[in-house]
């Protein structure tokens, strides 16, 4: 299969770089089948309070990157989750409309302490939610709670209630590679298309400025650097070849497209906070949820 742009890795004795930054190590799959993840340059942010704890609450999933959030809502009893890029969770990919909801799953996943050793290795028990339709998304539940891992000394991240805007500073921290890119963002591209798939309103991640991440990146928080929050999950880069095939193409409002050279891009988390009943339960029937539902 032609090399996609998703940002998941492998870890091997070289990288390979597909679109889909299944910025992880698709392990199951051939990496050229993930998105691209664009150029492979080292450069490592270290800077002040970014420094002393930047990868608190990252994780390190098989061929990919990822999250502990916790909900609003969430009791320190209520089991941790996990989000990542839908892109990580199956392969094959999920297809371009395909939506998976509460599936059992035995997925091995490394937490890091804030200076990126291992803190804890826990087990993914439950596929809460996994979509690659209007964003590229994935939700774990974990068998622990928030109580067993504050004890392990992980510190869950939390998810900003909006998007980013062009020029905002933020940072990626890979719990995989435990390496971390930064930028300013570029804003956001109306819709995004890499295949057969369709994302909504990603965040634009310039490689020159900053933000060249890699296979591996895939599901890697984006945290806005003045808040620290998170505003998106990294997930597709630019690797050149052809334009919406081998390397994601953006559309604008009037159907114009484009490929933008040495782009990367990352995909929005505000929406999971519109799907969450009482700020605690995730439910795709929650009033306002604009997440992509399961056909039928």
């Amino acid at each position: 299969m032609p090399p996609m742009p998703l940002l998941r890795a492998r870890r091997v004795a070289s990288l390979v770089a597909p679109v889909l930054l299944v910025l992880g190590v698709m392990s199951a799959i051939d990496a050229s089948a993930a998105p691209s993840t664009g150029a492979t340059s080292t450069v490592i942010v270290s800077a002040g309070a970014d420094a002393a704890g930047r990868f608190a609450g990252t994780a390190r999933l098989p061929g990919c990157s990822g999250g502990v959030v916790r909900w609003p809502g969430a009791l320190d009893t209520d089991r941790a989750v996990v989000i990542t890029n839908g892109h990580c969770v199956r392969s094959p990919f999920l297809g371009a409309r395909e939506v998976l909801v509460d599936q059992r799953r035995w997925t091995r996943i490394e937490l890091l302490d804030a200076s990126g050793e291992v803190a804890r290795t826990v087990r993914g028990v439950r596929l809460v939610y996994a979509s690659m339709f209007r964003t590229d998304l994935a939700v774990l539940s974990l068998r622990e709670t928030y109580a067993e891992l504050a004890g392990s000394g992980v510190e869950p991240l939390t998810l900003a209630g909006g998007g980013p805007s062009r020029g905002d500073r933020i940072r990626i921290p890979s719990g995989y590679w435990t390496e971390q890119r930064a930028c300013a963002t570029r804003g956001t591209a109306y819709r995004l298309h890499e295949r057969s798939w369709d994302w909504w309103r990603s965040i634009r991640l310039p490689a020159r400025d900053g933000c060249a991440i890699r296979g591996g990146y895939s599901g890697s928080p984006i945290v806005s650097r003045e808040t620290g929050l998170v505003v998106g999950i990294a997930n597709t880069g630019y690797v050149g070849g052809r334009r919406c095939v081998d390397s994601a193409c953006e559309e604008d409002r009037r159907g114009r497209v484009r490929m933008v050279r040495h782009m990367n891009y990352g995909q929005q988390t505000s929406w999971v906070l519109g799907c969450l009943d009482g700020g605690r339960t995730f439910d795709l029937g929650t009033p306002g949820c604009r997440l992509a539902k399961p056909r039928g």
